[in-house]
Order: C-alpha cells, then sequence, then structure tokens
C-alpha cells in the first residue's frame, strides 16, 4: 500500500484538515478480508475504525463497500443513557459496529428500539425502512450515521436458504442482485446463463418462471436441466454467436 494510501487509525472521530476544522465525509464499511482493496480505491482517507474506512469530501461509489454511512455525525456523550437518547433523537432504528468498546457498545444498543435481522425469504422485498449505523470512537464518543447506503444491518444482505433443491450456494448471488436491485426477471422472459453449470442461476430463473438457455462445457445438475422452461447446451460459451441464441430478454 503506498504512503498516501495508507491511513493512520485514529479513536478522535474525522481528523482535521489542514486549517484544523473537522473535515465532513462518508463512512466505508469493508467486506470482511477486503480493507487493503476498499482504503486503496478511495481518496482522501482519513482514518479506519476496524473495517470502516473514513474518507473525506463527496460520496465516492466503491466497489469494495459494503455499506456507506452518509456524512457521519461525531456525538459528545456523557453516558450509556445519553448515548441511546442522542441516537434516538436522530431516528429510529439503529445497527451498532463494533470496531473497539464491545461491552459499552452492546449495552448502548440494548436501550434502541430492536431491529429485526431476520433472514430474508426470497422473492421478499429489501426491507424499506431507513437504517443508520453507529459506533463508539472513545468511551465518551459517537460516531453515527442516521442514512446509509444499504437497508441490511452492516451490508450483508441475508436470506432463508433452500439446502435441498439448488445444485450449489452460487443461487444466493442471484438472490442478492435481484434484492438490492428491486428487479428481476418477469415470468416467461428469455434468459441466457453463460458458464451455467451446476445450475445455481439457471435454477433461480426457472424459479421464476423464466425460460433458460444455460451453456456450459460441463453439465448441469440433472434436477435443473429437467426444470421446465430450461434449455441445457454442452458447448463453450466462447464460441456461442447472438445467430445461434436468437432474441434474449
Amino acid at each position: 500500500m503506498s504512503e498516501a494510501a495508507d491511513p493512520t487509525p485514529h479513536d478522535g472521530g474525522l481528523l482535521p484538515d489542514s486549517q484544523g476544522a473537522p473535515t465532513p465525509g462518508h463512512g466505508y464499511l469493508a467486506a470482511e478480508d477486503y480493507l487493503d482493496q476498499l482504503v486503496a480505491e478511495l481518496d482522501r482517507v482519513q482514518a479506519v475504525h476496524g473495517r470502516l474506512v473514513l474518507a473525506a469530501g463527496a460520496l465516492q461509489q466503491p466497489a469494495w463497500a459494503l455499506n456507506i454511512w452518509i456524512a457521519p455525525e461525531v456525538i459528545a456523550i456523557a453516558s450509556i443513557a445519553d448515548a441511546a437518547r442522542a441516537l434516538r433523537a436522530r431516528q429510529r432504528n439503529w445497527v451498532a459496529y463494533a470496531a473497539a468498546h464491545h461491552r459499552r457498545t452492546r449495552l448502548i444498543q440494548d436501550r434502541l428500539p430492536h431491529v429485526s435481522a431476520k433472514p430474508l425469504a426470497f422473492p421478499a422485498p429489501a426491507p424499506a425502512a431507513p437504517l443508520g449505523s453507529w459506533m463508539l470512537l472513545a468511551r465518551d464518543t459517537l460516531l453515527a450515521a442516521p442514512r446509509c447506503t444499504s437497508p441490511f444491518p452492516h451490508g450483508e444482505a441475508r436470506f432463508v436458504e433452500d439446502r435441498a433443491a439448488p445444485p450449489s450456494r452460487a443461487y444466493l448471488k442471484l438472490w442478492e442482485v435481484f434484492t438490492r436491485l428491486g428487479v428481476r426477471p418477469a415470468p416467461g422472459a428469455r434468459c441466457l446463463d453463460l458458464g451455467a453449470s451446476p445450475g445455481g442461476w439457471t435454477w433461480v430463473l426457472a424459479g421464476l418462471g423464466c425460460r433458460v438457455i444455460a451453456v456450459d462445457r460441463a453439465p448441469l445438475d440433472p434436477r435443473v436441466a429437467a426444470l421446465p422452461g430450461v434449455e441445457a447446451r454442452q458447448a463453450s460459451a466462447f464460441a456461442l454467436t447472438p445467430a445461434a441464441v436468437g432474441p434474449i430478454d
């Protein structure tokens, strides 16, 4: 990591700018094991708290952020009860991120309204209620963002899994894409799955009532190949031509 991109861990909130004034910015939460990639992607990194990277300036859209804390506020608190009051005054739904001060964080979160984090049953929509994120920078200092980009705690979408029908867990990726974007193919849509084996994504599309052309040198799981609307082609996706497929939705 270059010297310019190497942030200094800081326990006092946002770092000052060159004039000594607090610099507004946003917080970017990395996925597990991808903190270095996120830091390298961001401009004007100020501080790192666990997996949360604070960066000054306008909102950025890094690929490696699971969730973005919009314009987090540094709040001085006098006690656990004072912290809970300060958060409730700003909005109702909060999820804690504990990079440090774990016990104190839990005691504060216990005083806030319960946020249901039950796994979604696909194709249920993503939660609609605003979800804020907060953490303790120090025992007497909160960092809180009433608005975040993800409606899921820490940006992690969880689903009620089907452990019997799909041939692999790759289907969860497609469930997450459709849920986060709020769109999915309509019944009867003609879809093309390239590199389809063993068939997790084809299984999702067939379950939505789509007609699927599934292409892979390796065979599909027989249970997926037998689903209504599935056409399995055991061939190279790289050799496929538009003329050989026809129109798709």
